[in-house]
């Protein structure tokens, strides 16, 4: 990834083979994958989606994580705490872990 690129950045570096691309990579923080000249070209307009979901799923993890760790120990639903991401559905995040359990 390139030096200043803050997190939830998107990157990509392209692997060629004999002066053809064979795929890219496609970097978010230390997560990537990989896409072929196809699967880059179809998905080159819906890039800034991915990214917004990316940067939102990482902003909400440590909330996700809080939340599931209280639920294994419950067995009614439970409101979050106030500042929790909004982002995520709470009480359907409850049933599933409630039923995994």
């Amino acid at each position: 990834m390139e030096k200043g690129q803050g997190q939830g950045a998107l990157a990509m570096r392209s692997v060629y083979h004999r002066r053809k691309l064979r795929f890219s990579k496609l970097y978010f923080g230390t997560q990537y994958f990989s896409l072929t000249i196809l699967e880059l070209q179809y998905f080159a307009p819906m890039f800034h989606i991915v990214q917004q979901q990316l940067r939102e799923y990482t902003t909400a993890l440590q909330d996700v994580l809080s939340y599931v760790t209280s639920s294994v120990f419950s067995a009614t639903y439970f409101e979050p705490v106030p500042n929790a991401s909004d982002h995520i559905d709470y009480r359907h995040l409850f049933e599933e872990v409630v039923t995994a359990v």
